[in-house]
């Protein structure tokens, strides 16, 4: 099956321009599917993040409230507390989930700790003379309530929040200030317990150290963070609020990946498939069309393809579409077929056929009749003149050439009769007519000249 050039440059081209319009759909269409992805993905980080500030806002609330019980203790009997410190203090601590250690510290000088170990060195420390430790504990006692301060970094090792807790022995007038109660509350702890460092592909930073909510100081995190945060939102905390940050990464899985890239492949190569489905279609049906209207033999045009085309030139009905058809029959063929055979006669037939397409332009037709007759429609010729330019070129060209059977060489003789619709608009049939008679005439002629 022959493609020719020309319509398989076309083929190629449309090709490629689908080929491109598809890369471009298909990449639409995985952006697309990975954008929906990546937002299920976000809002499922989105759930995740806000799902652990819930929980840090509660985890840190239940230990303040258990401090701020300590303190009701020692503001309705300081005494009897203090003296009872230790055993309050465990209490505290196993009910508490991420207090470190507590302090008490009466006229805000430290005078017991508990755990006592790993604390010693805090025994007797008088915060006035540490101004940035004083300054929270009177911002406890100016605002007559639990301050949380932190994180902050510990002598000891590790990061800590403080929860300053004033004491007075007036509640609830507060004017008798007693000292303060100091309670060590685990930072890394604390975020363990809320799930904030378990989660993955998301980058999350934290500000507002002291409770000074968005515009204090970032202690968990970078500011990049913030500046390309996917969800900002606050903490609440006993003295104020923090604010947190999540900058969400990509987090499509490698299944996730895979799939979209098969996703991309199959519209490509179902987009092939179809193309040359539909193109060997095409060519099967151009096939199959063209040997319908072909000679099988000689591989020209049949007689139903010429008599059509014939009657598509006449119904036209343009004067200005000139044309004109020879008849064209093979001498004495029967004589080559009885004498040599009829293989001969096939390939003096294909020789002629061969002979007559190369000598006709490429505009106009040939079609084999039948037997040993031919047809021949000359497009655009105005007049019978240039028709027999044609014929002594078909002379010149068919009968210089042989073929040899059984020794001999055989040459072909045509004879041509020429009929042009020039010659008074004759209908298909008096137009081939015409043509027969002058095609018999030729015969005749050429028969006298050999005898």
């Amino acid at each position: 099956m022959i493609i020719r050039k020309r319509a398989a440059a076309v083929i190629t081209v449309f090709f490629c321009a689908g080929l491109f319009l598809v890369w471009i759909l298909s990449n639409w269409v995985v952006d697309l599917a990975k954008e929906r992805l990546q937002q299920d993905a976000n809002d499922e980080l989105r759930s995740q993040v806000l799902l652990a500030k819930s929980k840090l806002e509660s985890a840190l609330f239940r230990d303040v409230f258990l401090v701020d019980s300590l303190a009701t203790l020692f503001n309705i009997d300081p005494q009897a507390s203090g003296e009872n410190f230790y055993e309050i203090s465990i209490r505290l601590l196993e009910r508490a989930e991420n207090v470190r250690s507590v302090g008490m510290a009466p006229n805000d000088i430290v005078e017991k700790n508990y755990p006592v170990e790993g604390n010693e060195k805090a025994v007797g420390l008088d915060f006035r003379t540490v101004p940035s430790q004083y300054e929270t504990v009177q911002a406890a006692r100016q605002a007559q309530d639990i301050y949380l301060a932190g994180p902050l970094e510990l002598v000891q090792g590790g990061r800590a929040l403080i929860a300053r807790v004033p004491v007075f022995t007036d509640y609830p007038a507060n004017e008798n200030y007693w000292g303060s109660l100091s309670v060590v509350i685990d930072y890394e702890s604390l975020m363990e317990s809320a799930g904030l460092s378990r989660i993955e592909n998301a980058e999350i930073a934290i500000r507002g150290r002291n409770g000074e909510g968005r515009d204090g100081d970032i202690f968990e995190g970078t500011p990049e963070t913030f500046a390309n945060a996917d969800y900002q939102g606050p903490v609440v905390v006993p003295n104020g609020e923090w604010w947190i940050a999540a900058d969400f990464k990509d987090s499509l899985t490698k299944e996730q990946e895979n799939l979209l890239q098969l996703g991309r492949w199959s519209l490509i190569g179902i987009y092939i498939l179809l193309f040359f489905s539909v193109c060997m279609l095409w060519v099967f049906y151009r096939a199959e069309r063209h040997r319908a209207n072909e000679d099988f033999l000689t591989g020209l045009s049949n007689r139903r393809f010429a008599l059509s085309y014939l009657n598509r030139l006449m119904s036209e009905g343009n004067d200005r579409n000139r044309f004109c058809v020879l008849t064209i029959d093979l001498n004495d063929f029967k004589a080559i077929n009885d004498t040599h055979g009829h293989d001969t006669g096939d390939d003096m037939l294909k020789l002629v056929a061969r002979g007559l397409e190369t000598a006709v332009r490429a505009s106009d037709i040939v079609a084999r009749m039948g037997g040993d007759e031919f047809l021949v429609i000359l497009n655009r010729c105005k007049d019978k003149e240039q028709a027999d330019k044609i014929i002594d070129k078909i002379r010149a060209q068919v009968e210089r050439q042989h073929i040899q059977a059984h020794g001999l060489i055989l040459y072909p003789s045509l004879s041509i009769g020429c009929a042009c619709n020039s010659e008074g608009g004759q209908d298909k049939a008096t137009l081939l007519k015409l043509a027969d008679e002058r095609m018999y005439e030729n015969k005749l002629s050429i028969k006298k000249k050999q005898s």
